[in-house]
């Protein structure tokens, strides 16, 4: 089985995640990243700039991704959650980068908080961006040694 680790990260949690994660695995990674970064004030990125992007369904344009996605057969996407689900970049993805990937998409998500329902949204709504792709739950808010025994099982 061939794996590519993709993710997005704001503040360096999911980066930090990923990269104790992938110290085990060598991967190949590719970060997403928004073609006009986010503001590097907080609340103007979280409280203005990404609730305005999740409320009205933008996608925002991200930098170029030049691979090629056939010839993997698992995408470990890494994200934080923003809003109740996961972050517009990571849609924009999904729909740019991903149409008609045929191999398995394995959703990993952390939060400030312990809801399991922002794992429940973030699903759903991966789901709901293409439903041709075969999405499956990863693991939420979980440590790097969780992730390595989980990944190892795919």
């Amino acid at each position: 089985m061939k794996n590519i680790i993709v993710y997005f990260s704001y503040s360096g949690n999911t980066d930090k995640l990923i990269k104790e994660t992938n110290k085990v695995f060598g991967y190949d990674v590719v970060r997403v990243e928004r073609s006009v970064p986010y503001s590097d004030d907080y609340d103007t990125c979280a409280y203005v700039e990404a609730k305005k992007e999740w409320k009205e369904r933008v996608c925002p344009e991200i930098n170029d991704i030049n691979v090629d996605f056939s010839g993997y057969d698992n995408v470990l996407l890494f994200f934080p959650i923003w809003w109740y689900t996961y972050p517009m970049p990571i849609a924009t993805f999904v729909k740019t980068k991903l149409a008609g990937f045929k191999g398995n998409v394995y959703a990993f998500a952390n939060s400030y908080t312990n809801d399991k329902q922002y794992m429940v949204n973030s699903m759903k709504d991966l789901k709901s961006l293409d439903g041709k792709i075969s999405f499956k739950e990863g693991l939420f808010n979980k440590s790097a040694k969780d992730h390595i025994e989980f990944i190892k099982n795919i």
